[in-house]
This record gives structure tokens, sequence and C-alpha cells, in this order.
């Protein structure tokens, strides 16, 4: 226990009996130490202590591939961490930001990402996309400015339904996707329906990427495009006949009583008197 460092150490030392022998990281025969690397892994706290675990790991030299450092069993192979503190590093990446993860375990950032990076990537290299056949994708902003994501779903998956992440926004991203599916066991022929909104870069991509896909238009965007055009018409309106100022939420909110502010329920009085008037003229 180091006492002398804030937060504190517990190293741990972890050896093996003389005249041990190994199995060779590539097919698994016992062979002799060659020689040995020190190597040391950030172990789960101890308490609040920081813990730290060391070992003289063997090179083997194994007669049919030459020397090999071997595997150990706590930790991934070229990974500063144990397996076990991965693990929790993981948990919490999957609930909170990165930053706030890594503050909380007492890494850098990168040092997390790095993790994240490489478990993620194992996790895609598994993916079987031989059965997708209805995509849905659409940008968003990653961060301030004009930086854009863009997100691909399988459309009939309801739990964890994204597919693949790119960035940019426009056609390349669908020949990427398109790209991403050959090399997991999915063909772009085979995808028979697309959502998405309509610009026309995604509609052109869809129809050189993924050649047998019907698109069907978002809803939301079709709601957000009329709900701009009646916007516009209302504006138009107003200047030729200006309309009570708060009549536009009391209408949108269908005219129930009970959620309407004093001033929207007496922009629908006057609306009300005016058409009568109106009428009457």
């Amino acid at each position: 226990m180091d006492t002398s460092k804030q937060p504190h150490e517990l190293h741990l030392e972890v050896k093996a009996e003389r005249g041990t022998k190994y199995a060779c990281p590539e097919c698994g025969q016992l062979c002799k130490a060659h020689d040995f690397q020190e190597k040391t892994w950030r172990h789960l706290n101890f308490f609040q202590h920081h813990c730290y675990i060391h070992a003289s790991v063997p090179r083997v030299k194994c007669p049919e591939h030459g020397v090999k450092l071997i595997d150990v069993p706590w930790a991934r192979k070229g990974s500063a961490f144990t397996l076990l503190f991965e693990q929790a590093a993981l948990t919490l990446v999957r609930e909170m930001p990165v930053n706030a993860a890594a503050r909380i375990i007492e890494i850098t950032d990168k040092r997390l990402w790095r993790i994240v990076d490489h478990y993620v990537g194992q996790a895609i290299e598994q993916f079987d996309l031989s059965d997708v056949k209805a995509v849905g994708l659409d940008e968003t902003a990653s961060k301030r400015g004009h930086n854009y994501v863009t997100v691909f779903i399988d459309m009939e998956r309801r739990k964890e339904p994204v597919l693949f992440v790119t960035s940019g926004k426009g056609k390349q991203t669908v020949a990427e996707f398109s790209d991403f599916l050959k090399t997991h066991k999915g063909e772009p022929s085979v995808i028979q329906e697309a959502v998405c909104d309509m610009s026309p870069a995604f509609l052109t991509g869809i129809k050189e990427s993924l050649p047998q896909a019907e698109v069907t238009v978002d809803w939301f965007h079709i709601v957000q495009t009329f709900t701009r055009a009646l916007d516009e018409v209302r504006k138009r309106e107003g200047r030729v006949k200006p309309l009570p100022k708060h009549l536009r939420w009391s209408v949108l909110k269908r005219g129930d009583a009970d959620h309407l502010t004093t001033n929207q329920l007496k922009a629908l009085a006057d609306a009300a008197s005016h058409g009568e008037r109106s009428e009457g003229w």
C-alpha cells in the first residue's frame, strides 16, 4: 500500500512457480518461458484506493509459431486495464456521458474512449444484417454548428434498432450504409422500404444505393411541412385582415377551455364576434 500518493494506491503482484509451462497464444501448446515482460494493469478500486496488478508476463518459444507473449486471464491483449475495470467503465458509459464516467473512475476521457471504441468495434464486427428489409434514416446535429451525423435504424426492430451511424448527411451517407450492409452479411437489393424526410439528397441516395427500396416519407416531416405552409397562409391573411394576437395557440389547443390562458380565451371570443360581424355585413 502506497500512502504517499493521493489517492492511495494498492499494488498486487502476481507470480507463477518456477518451471511452469504456458499455452502458446496461437495454438495452445504448452511451452517453457523464453523470457518475461513486466506489465501493469489498473484494477477496480480497493475501497477508495486505486488498485494495480503487476506481473512478469512470460513469452513462450513455440516450436511452430516462435516467441509469443502469452495472454493473461484478467485482461485483454494490449489493454492497460483489467477486464473487470473495463466492464465497470462500460456500465457507466451506457448510463452517462463519457466525460462524466471518466471523472468517476478517475481516468482521462481519451483512455475511456479507447475502451469504448474497442468493444463497440468488436460488437459491430458480429453484426448480421441479412434479415434487414426496412430502414429509417435521418440526420441530426452532433454538436453546435453544421456538424451532422446520419443515423440508420431497422424499422422492424423495437429494441436496439440502430444499425449504422456516419458523419455528414446526404446521398453519400446512404452509399456508406450500402457498403456497411455488404460487409455484414446484408444486401442492398434486399431492402424493400426506406423511411426518410423529403430531402432530395436522401431520395437520390436511396435510388442509387438501395435500388429496390420504396420510399416512405416520415410522418413527422409531412406534418412539419404542412404546419409551415399553414403558418405562411396565416401570416399572409394577417397582413390583409389582422387577427387577434393570441388566436394561433388557442386554435392549436383545439379550443379546450381548460388548457387556454385568459388571453387565448379572449382571442377566441374576438374571432367569433369578428365572424358574426362579417356575416351581418
